[in-house]
């Protein structure tokens, strides 16, 4: 979901730039599309052109919210194994607490602990 969405950024990216030498006149139509010649096919071009551009907008909102939502998911996934870690800690800690409590003190501990 990742490189889609990294790749759909760069497509954007371009059609943008590609937009603004348009509109800045930097670049003409023609030199791009040979096809157009008339004012009526350049305003059909910028039509379709706008028309991508609110595709483009429609996929980016869809596949950001895909994308959040991949995000989310991944998130709660580690946060249910982080807990379950922190099950296991507790277990252990316990069982070595309770293990250790309950063995009986012998002389030599106790002659070990007083030298």
């Amino acid at each position: 979901m990742r490189i889609l969405n990294t790749l759909f950024n760069i497509v954007a990216v371009a059609y943008a730039l590609t937009l603004v030498l348009l509109l800045t006149a930097i670049v003409a139509e023609s030199a791009i599309f040979t096809s157009v010649r008339t004012e009526a096919q350049v305003l059909v071009l910028y039509k379709a052109l706008a028309g991508a551009g609110a595709g483009m907008l429609l996929v980016k909102v869809v596949l950001s919210s895909l994308y959040s939502g991949n995000l989310r998911y991944e998130n709660h996934i580690a946060q249910l194994k982080v807990n379950d870690l922190k099950v296991e800690l507790y277990e252990r800690r316990q069982e070595f607490r309770s293990n250790n409590f309950r063995t009986p003190i012998t002389e030599e501990r106790l002659e070990v602990a007083a030298v």
